[in-house]
This record gives structure tokens, sequence and C-alpha cells, in this order.
């Protein structure tokens, strides 16, 4: 056996060794929180704004992850808030339910509402359990154009109603996603309006 093939063993044999560390060693977490900056997880303002009369004290988050895409929200300060798994995410818990916030990248041969309806709700309805669409419709967040799409399915045996929003950028599109047990809905649904309509890009003028 020539050098060669003995060096090309070698780098294959290397190769493996890494590639099983990054899927699924002590390095598998590395590539799936890269570029995530810590200083969005710090909450910058507190303050108390009205849900159904009722003062809330929220956290306004300023998502600096990706520079196209800085955006700023508001969470009820009780929220367990944490990084996503990708840049520009959080996901967060509460009493209620649970959620999280995104980026989504949006074809340019395409409109953010043809891709919701041809692209992302199809490919809800293929991984999701009992899929039943509750409503569909267009929104106005913060002089962006944003599509809001509410839907029942089944979580591990227990049903779930689901507040998914996709709100339009320069760059990707903003999706804030919202869970809670269906008989839940009606009682958070001002909270949720709050949450959702305090969703800004920071540089998208």
């Amino acid at each position: 056996m020539n050098k060669k093939v003995i060096g090309i063993i070698i780098l294959t044999l290397i190769a493996l060794v890494l590639l099983t560390l990054f899927s699924f060693g002590p390095l598998a977490g590395i590539g799936k929180n890269a570029g995530i900056n810590p200083a969005s997880l710090k909450p910058q303002t507190t303050q108390p704004m009205p849900v159904n009369n009722k003062p809330i004290q929220f956290s306004g988050f300023h998502n600096k992850d990706i520079k196209e895409n800085y955006y700023t929200l508001n969470l009820p300060q009780d929220w367990q808030v944490q990084s996503g798994q990708t840049a520009g995410s959080y996901s967060f818990t509460f009493f209620q339910g649970n959620g999280m916030v995104e980026l989504m990248d949006v074809p340019d041969n395409t409109t953010l509402e043809l891709f919701v309806l041809s692209q992302k709700e199809p490919e809800l309805k293929k991984v999701l359990t009992n899929y039943v669409r509750k409503d569909y419709k267009k929104l106005k967040i913060n002089n962006n154009e944003a599509y809001q799409l509410v839907f029942d399915s089944v979580n591990n045996g227990q049903p779930l109603t689901t507040v998914k929003i996709y709100i339009a950028g320069k760059d990707h599109a903003g999706v804030v996603t919202l869970n809670s047990k269906p008989d839940s809905l009606s009682a958070l649904t001002p909270l949720f309006s709050t949450i959702i309509n305090s969703f800004k890009w920071e540089n998208n003028t």
C-alpha cells in the first residue's frame, strides 16, 4: 500500500471522527448556536403595559444577532426566555404554554403571503398531528404587512392551539409562534396581541 493511499485513508478517518463529534458528541452544539449574540438575551427595558385594563410588566428584548435583521419584542417579565437554536431567535415558556420567535428567509421569486400559503402551511400539515386551520388574516404590524395563521393540532396526545404570525421585513420575515391549550386561547388573546404588536424592525427604514 503506497503512501498516497495511506494518506487518503487517514484523512477519511479524521473526517469521520470530526463528523461524529459535531453530529453526536461534545461539539454538537457549536454550529447550532453560531451567530447568537449574548446581548440579545439581556432585556434592555422594563415597563408596565395595559392588558385587559391591568398593568403587566414587560421586558423589552433587542435582538442583535444578524445585522440586517435587528428587531425588538416585548415579552412578559415572568416568562422564561432563552435563545433559540438559530441566530435571531428566542424560545420561551409560560404558565399556559410556550412559543418562539425566529427569522425566516423568503425567496425573492415569491411574496410573503404566497410563501406562507404555498410552502409553510403545507409543511405544518405534514409534520403536525390533526392540523386544522381555525383562522387566517392579513395584519399591519408597525407599518409592516403581516399574516396571522391560527390552527389546532395535537402534540404528545394533548390538544394545542397555535397563533403564528409572519411579519414582512427587508431581508427576512419575523415569525412569532404562541402555543396554548385551546381553552386558554380566549383569555390569552389580549396578551398575545400586545406581544405581536410590539414586534418592530430596528433598521427597516
